[in-house]
């Protein structure tokens, strides 16, 4: 029993572990598409580009 409720555990912790870097992957990508943006339209203050990836 006590080798099931491991095994159990192990998978739910790979699936946060999974999912917890997966989130970091897309805020990553969303940061960079941002900042390219950013960079095509020429010089932004800081502030509205951190508004712009963070939000209002």
């Amino acid at each position: 029993m006590n080798l099931i409720n491991r095994i159990i555990l192990g998978v739910v912790k790979l699936a946060l572990v999974i999912g917890v870097a997966g989130g970091l992957t897309d805020l990553t990508l969303a940061m960079r598409s941002e900042a390219a943006r950013a960079h095509r339209q020429g010089l932004v203050s800081l502030k509205r580009l951190n508004t712009a990836l963070i939000g209002p």
